[in-house]
């Protein structure tokens, strides 16, 4: 699994001069906003808060023809802060690229557009991971690690880093080792190393066109096409919701649907095997959803309601699910569901 996926990744990077997915912000399939330690809105970026620190990630549009971001990019990512007051206490933002060999040695710049409420700073690090078993155990941080200093108008920064060598290390047998980009708001006194002693802070921070590039310096930002974006975020997490509707949404568009009829006089059950348009990174965690309630765990019966449904056979390149019709003298069959994929790293 390993070695496929390594493979699978070097020839992606091969052709992709930002080593990062989502880095413009455009794609929000899970919300477009949440308040917890996930990736619960913005496809790829996962939001650590620990302690008593609070911050709410959400999408923001830029102006149509604004010139303060170069390229008129769509959106870019907010994160409103509240300073913890513990030592352990943080406030972050990160993506986690697969294999932790695909960098190692290389020199890394990171690029991006960034301003706050205030005169506020913001700290950037590269992170090396080994993955479950793998060794070190613990992560690999502080690389290449700068305090920013922000304001309230856009600005462009850079930072760069070189990425250590792996010889001697060890990978884990799960598949979960990389390598990852970290935007810190608020931290605690623990984290000082890593953060160059950026402390605890409130406020509102924006960032627009992340990118992470081979190379000792910055280049314009890689616009790829929503389709060819799009297609690297499903690796990760794909659903049967049109792109800007929230899973768990009442709706039927997009739905899968089965309808038999002309059966004899009794309970029945149906279901269907699902292709995911991308394969995932590794075997993903499928919900499916009612599209009449929006609700986890069902499908709907038409005629009847919510019945209960169950998944099985999940692989990276889809699943099957059925059902058993409420009533116990049915002469049809005719389900509906929604349905999400998640394999995130």
């Amino acid at each position: 699994m390993n070695k496929t996926r390594q493979a699978s990744d070097r020839a992606w990077q091969a052709i992709r001069k930002n080593l990062l997915i989502n880095g413009c912000f455009r794609f929000w399939q899970r919300a477009t906003s949440h308040s917890t330690y996930a990736v619960g809105s913005d496809d790829r970026w996962w939001l650590p808060i620990l302690g008593d620190s609070a911050s709410t990630n959400s999408r923001q549009s830029f102006t149509l023809g604004q010139t303060d971001v170069p390229g008129n990019p769509q959106y870019f990512c907010r994160n409103v802060v509240t300073a913890g007051t513990t030592s352990s206490s943080l406030v972050a933002k990160y993506q986690l690229m697969e294999g932790v060999e695909t960098t190692a040695g290389k020199t890394l710049t990171l690029s991006f557009w960034a301003k706050a409420s205030a005169s506020l700073n913001m700290s950037t690090e590269f992170v090396q991971v080994f993955g479950t078993g793998g060794s070190p155990s613990t992560e690999v941080t502080g690389i290449g690690g700068v305090k920013h200093a922000l304001t309230t108008s856009w600005q462009k920064f850079t930072a760069t880093g070189t990425m250590p060598s792996i010889s001697g290390k060890t990978l884990g047998t799960n598949g979960n080792d990389g390598w990852n980009v970290s935007f810190w708001f608020d931290a605690g006194s623990d984290y000082d190393t890593r953060t160059n002693s950026l402390g605890h802070q409130s406020g509102t921070f924006d960032i627009a066109q992340v990118q992470v590039e081979i190379g000792d310096h910055a280049t314009e930002f890689e616009h790829r096409d929503d389709g060819t974006e799009l297609a690297l975020c499903q690796r990760y997490y794909e659903k049967s919701y049109d792109t800007n509707v929230t899973p768990g949404s009442v709706t039927y568009n997009g739905r899968d649907w089965i309808n038999v009829s002309g059966l004899s006089v009794t309970a029945h059950n149906a279901g269907q095997s699902v292709k995911f348009t991308t394969t995932k990174r590794a075997q993903p965690t499928v919900i499916v959803y009612s599209p009449n309630s929006g609700t986890s765990g069902k499908v709907f019966e038409g005629g009847g309601g919510d019945v209960n449904a169950t998944v099985t056979d999940a692989g990276r390149s889809g699943f099957r699910w059925y059902a058993t019709t409420a009533s116990a003298s049915a002469t049809a069959v005719n389900f509906s569901i929604h349905w999400t994929a998640d394999a995130e790293l």
